[in-house]
């Protein structure tokens, strides 16, 4: 199964047209740099049709445009891709620059890069002498140019029909204040997304997916992991962003960070990529062409979504952990149980939101050994499911939690009993970062030794 097909599915669910599902195209921003042809291939095995490439940006004055060009890499990998090279426009008020100046800047550039289809330019904040750049830059080029800005300031400004020869971008969903773009909510995308749809205009979409964290990790790179212990660092969730202040110092990806530093970072992970593409793919936007993924996420270790996970999901798999607990018996009387994650998916932070799940009958609770868990209730479930907490002698079941299920994972602790139990049976919890909870069957667990 591939990204296409998993779209399909998406629109399908939507009660899209099978028309739309042929046309709509996703591009991705390589915002790092150009990845390894290796990663080249797996983005177009699974379906991606172009990509977007930074070349500079350019500042607004009366009557001027200064054109900075940024330091390119070697470009031979990207033969036989779709490129759009992407210019980042800084101006305010009426100003408009000079259109004629920028584009006998840009032609030389994009004819010296082999592929180059398009000028996609892409500003944080709309200004009134944007439009005018744009559609005066698009008249110099003789073809179409690309504008990419906040979707509520293309609501608010485009007019309807759009403008002349500039296709719009609308950055929605996602991490916006990862690159500058303003803060916005899930419900405000939404209602402006449907007013584009009143436009009369095609237009792209475009799912910020990039990572923020005050202070920045250093080059080293760096993942939630090493925060997830509660020795390590206290956790506060906020509406944006997770809060640690550090118990213990901490290697922040090559940058030293002292006892008490506060890190804040806000991240979107793969639930909330899938989370925001159904939003996005709905049968209510036929007007739409097709998405952009902005960034392409770094390699573990990292910071929301990995480009492991990415591409997992890109090429059909689940977007979050298939996780399954295994059990051995140490003794008669023990149960060594272990949460093995074999995905490039993580769960997200939670206090009491990912666990493990033991039930047993026969015996009581002699010990608990959290091992690589980092907390444990006592409980008992209802027939109804529903967990109730006891005391340890009381208890007919434990939860074994854990801060975070990190991807290629396996996590083990022990559960000790008076006597070999009846009869145990095991399930699990993680919480996504979506908000949503996922739960594995409950399965008997037989007795075998190691």
């Amino acid at each position: 199964m591939r990204l296409v097909a998993a779209v399909t599915l998406l629109l399908a669910a939507a009660g899209a047209a099978a028309e739309n599902q042929r046309l709509l195209k996703q591009r991705v921003w390589l915002l790092g740099g150009v990845p390894a042809e290796s990663t080249l291939a797996a983005l177009r095995a699974a379906g991606v049709d172009g990509l977007v490439l930074p070349v500079g940006r350019v500042e607004l004055g009366d009557a001027s445009s200064r054109f900075a060009l940024a330091q390119l890499p070697d470009l031979s990998v990207l033969s036989g891709w779709s490129v759009t090279l992407l210019v980042w426009v800084e101006g305010s008020g009426k100003v408009s620059g000079d259109p004629s100046d920028f584009a006998l800047q840009f032609i030389p550039l994009q004819r010296g890069i082999r592929g180059s289809e398009g000028l996609l330019l892409a500003c944080r904040g709309f200004f009134p002498g944007l439009a005018g750049f744009a559609t005066g830059v698009a008249a110099r080029l003789g073809r179409p140019v690309e504008l990419a800005l906040p979707v509520q300031d293309l609501a608010q400004h485009m007019p309807v029909g759009g403008w002349p020869s500039v296709r719009p971008v609308a950055v929605a969903f996602g991490n916006p204040s990862a690159l500058g773009f303003p803060l916005s909510t899930l419900q405000d995308d939404l209602a402006a997304l449907d007013s584009l749809e009143a436009m009369r205009a095609a237009y792209r979409a475009a799912i910020i997916v990039a990572p923020s964290a005050a202070p920045p990790p250093g080059p080293a790179g760096v993942s939630l992991n090493v925060l997830s212990s509660a020795e390590t660092a206290t956790f506060n969730p906020g509406a944006r962003g997770n809060v640690f202040r550090l118990r213990r110092p901490v290697d922040w990806g090559g940058v030293p960070l002292p006892v008490g530093q506060s890190i804040t970072v806000e991240i979107i992970d793969t639930a909330m990529y899938h989370r925001d593409l159904g939003m996005l793919l709905r049968a209510v936007r036929p007007l739409l062409e097709g998405w952009d993924t902005v960034g392409l996420p770094e390699s573990e270790p990292t910071l929301g979504m990995s480009r492991e996970a990415f591409l997992e999901y890109l090429a059909g798999d689940e977007p979050y952990p298939r996780p399954k607990v295994e059990i051995e018996w140490p003794r008669p009387s023990a149960i060594h149980v272990t949460l093995a994650n074999p995905t490039a998916q993580a769960s997200t932070l939670a206090t009491t939101g990912n666990w493990v799940e033991l039930r047993f009958t026969g015996t009581e609770l002699r010990d608990v050994q959290l091992g690589e868990f980092t907390g444990v209730e006592y409980g008992k479930v209802d027939g109804h499911g529903a967990w109730h907490l006891t005391a340890a002698r009381e208890a007919t079941a434990v939860r074994l939690y854990l801060t975070l299920v990190p991807p290629q994972a396996r996590i083990g602790g022990l559960v000790a009993f008076l006597t070999q139990p009846r009869e145990v049976t095991a399930r699990w919890n993680l919480r996504l970062g979506d908000g949503m909870d996922i739960t594995g069957p409950l399965k008997s667990v037989t007795f075998s030794k190691r």
